[in-house]
């Protein structure tokens, strides 16, 4: 009888290991972004006062310095 009662209740001791949550593992990887001059483009222009200017360029604008930095001018905060 003993041992009846025993059997009876592994199969719900089996069963209540599976209504445990299960916890989700997120793996994050970065994004990797080849160089320009590995794919062959160049970096973006920026524009200022209808000139050109190429990546790293430095322009005077309104007294303050900026770097083209990729099509985007940047303020150095150095007064030209």
């Amino acid at each position: 009888m003993k041992r009846t009662i025993a059997l009876m209740f592994i199969p719900a001791l089996l069963l209540a290991g599976c209504a445990r949550p299960v916890k989700e593992t997120v793996i994050e990887r970065p994004v990797v972004v080849a160089p320009a001059a590995a794919t062959g483009a160049s970096a973006p222009n920026c524009t200022y006062a209808s000139q050109a200017y190429g990546h790293g360029s430095v322009s005077c604008q309104d007294r303050t310095q900026f770097r083209c930095d990729n099509g985007i001018w940047n303020r150095t905060f150095t007064a030209c």
